[in-house]
Parts: C-alpha cells; structure tokens; sequence
C-alpha cells in the first residue's frame, strides 16, 4: 500500500512539475512583445485595456490624471531609437518598466506594462515631460 501511495505522489509530482514548466514556457517574451507593440497598431490597441488612466502634467506643471478611451489614444512608439532620449527597461517577474529620459530635452516618462494570462499589456504611463 505504502508503494502505490509514493508511486502516485511521484507522478502527482511529476504532473504538477510538467504544468509549470509549460507555464514558464507559454509566457510572452517581454522584447518580442515590444517590438511588435512598437510597430503595429491593430496589435497595440489589442494590449491596452481601456480606458487608461495616465498621469501627466498641466499647463501649471501640476501632475493630473487623464482617461485615455480608444477614440482619444494616441499610437506610442516605444523604441530606443530616439537621439534625444535614452531609454531603460526594467523587466520583473509579472510587471516591466519603459523608462525614457531626455538627453538635453525635457522627456520624463515611464511606461507600465503588466503580465497578464502570459501577455504583456500596457497598464498605464506617468509622463512629467516639461
């Protein structure tokens, strides 16, 4: 009896291994992600969750918040290909970070991205560019 309850467990084990396995595998890779969120629109749109709420500065450089419908979004280019920005990503386990600081120009913004059913999305920015 003792056998058939250690041979069961192990191939619980076993099953249970191979589904996170398959998890970790299934997983969207964050750069892959980017690039084609970077160039294509249709699949953009497909990766925010609207409305957003984003935060950004007013005129009086006061940091307000801002509901973003698809009618009033505008198409983000999230590349590192700018001269007047440098740009940093900061990749955790279910949540990313595109960092852009201006080089000499007032760009300050991050982007915030979440892991959801193994698919990157856009959950909202915060842009204090002057």
């Amino acid at each position: 009896m003792k056998k058939i309850i250690t041979i069961l467990l192990i191939a619980c084990f076993c099953q249970l291994t191979a589904a996170q396995e398959k998890t970790k595998t299934n997983i969207e890779n964050f750069n892959t992600f980017l690039k084609k969120f970077s160039e294509d629109k249709n699949f953009q749109l497909s990766r925010v969750k609207f409305p957003i709420v984003i935060k950004t500065l007013d005129d009086n450089l006061e940091e307000i918040s801002v509901t973003k419908t698809q009618k009033n979004y505008r198409i983000l280019k999230l590349d590192d290909k700018g001269m007047e920005f440098k740009q940093k990503i900061i990749l955790k386990q279910k949540s990313a970070v595109i960092e852009q600081r201006g080089i000499d120009t007032g760009i300050y913004a991050d982007y915030i991205f979440e892991l959801k059913d193994n698919k990157w999305f856009l959950k909202t920015w915060v842009d204090q560019s002057t």
